[in-house]
């Protein structure tokens, strides 16, 4: 963790991040990936570090670990200068979402582990939601669904809602059936899950969602869904030409992959 020597802009906000991240290990860890996210991570991150002060009783001590996948811009700098409470992890060169997901969850210590998009587009009520599911439910994971009728989601070029629209339908019907939603960027896990599941990933584009689901169904894990509310665009970052084609080639192998052998042997994650 980086050093506190740095003043604190938000000192006088009346909100004591220290207390934040704990010196015992955290019941929470949130794993924020990033790539060049200078224009919104301050504030994203400030909004993220209040809910989670003003919900502390109901939270609990919480790590917030940023992940800086190869970022053309000063994204991590910005980070340490200003949070010097949120452990910085940097990736040299640019690897991909899941590849950044993936360094995060390994890298946690808490009980229950999270991820969500660093812009933090999600309504953060679904936190505690989501910690009761695992916690007091005994969900294995607990995975945010976007609504189908969101305004923000409904601002979308064409293009973009009929190759969603078709990825998902695939998805949902070859590899992981029935879940409607796979990409949404706000999942929990119980944190020994998170490590038996993203330990054995080899997916480092945006399809690694799909990945953890898969392996999770093959390994007959109790999957909750829930709703979020969608604030803003998760995903503009997305190329449509870009990312599209890699995402659709890496499900397509997933089938292929487990019965070739080529994820490691699935056990209980009890026993993992």
């Amino acid at each position: 963790m980086d050093s506190a020597s740095t003043p604190d802009p938000n000192a006088g906000s009346g909100v004591d991040r220290s207390r934040i991240t704990p010196s015992a290990p955290p019941r929470v860890s949130i794993v924020l990936p990033c790539r060049d996210g200078g224009a919104y991570v301050e504030e994203s991150l400030r909004r993220l570090l209040d809910h989670l002060e003003r919900r502390r009783e109901a939270i609990g001590a919480t790590e917030l670990i940023f992940v800086d996948d190869g970022s053309r811009d000063a994204c991590a700098e910005q980070v340490t200068r200003c949070f010097p409470e949120v452990k910085v992890i940097r990736h040299p060169v640019n690897r991909g979402k899941g590849a950044a997901v993936r360094t995060g969850v390994l890298a946690a210590t808490g009980r229950f582990t999270f991820f969500i998009d660093a812009d933090v587009p999600y309504g953060l009520d679904a936190l505690e939601r989501m910690l009761d599911y695992l916690d007091r439910k005994e969900f294995h994971l607990c995975i945010g669904t976007r609504p189908r009728d969101s305004p923000t989601l409904s601002r979308r070029s064409v293009a973009r809602r009929v190759a969603s629209v078709l990825f998902t339908a695939f998805v949902s019907r070859i590899v992981v059936t029935g879940i409607r939603d796979t990409q949404c960027g706000f999942k929990g896990f119980r944190s020994d899950v998170a490590k038996f599941l993203f330990g054995q990933g080899r997916v480092e584009n945006f399809a690694f969602d799909v990945e953890v689901l898969y392996l999770a169904y093959k390994n007959d894990l109790d999957i909750k869904r829930l709703p979020v509310t969608l604030e803003r665009d998760d995903d503009s970052s997305v190329s449509l030409l870009r990312h599209a084609p890699p995402m659709l080639l890496s499900t397509l192998a997933l089938p292929f992959r487990y019965h070739s052998g080529g994820y490691a042997p699935l056990r209980a994650p009890e026993e993992a």
